[in-house]
């Protein structure tokens, strides 16, 4: 019998745009957060309050 092939994880590959605004992610300027690739910190801060105004609306 053939030993058991271990399957490791594959790891998440970085997205090559900008969660917020699509524009194209450099190694030099991404910004890593709250499990999301942003292009600058104020994309970011963009979608935190998109995404704190929708619960908002939704609630």
């Amino acid at each position: 019998m053939p030993e058991e092939t271990k399957k490791t994880p594959e790891a998440a590959e970085k997205p090559t745009n900008c969660m917020k605004c699509n524009k194209r992610l450099s190694r030099k300027t991404w910004y890593y957060k709250n499990n999301g690739y942003y292009c600058s910190k104020g994309c970011w801060q963009q979608a935190v309050k998109a995404q704190a105004a929708k619960k908002e609306k939704k609630a």
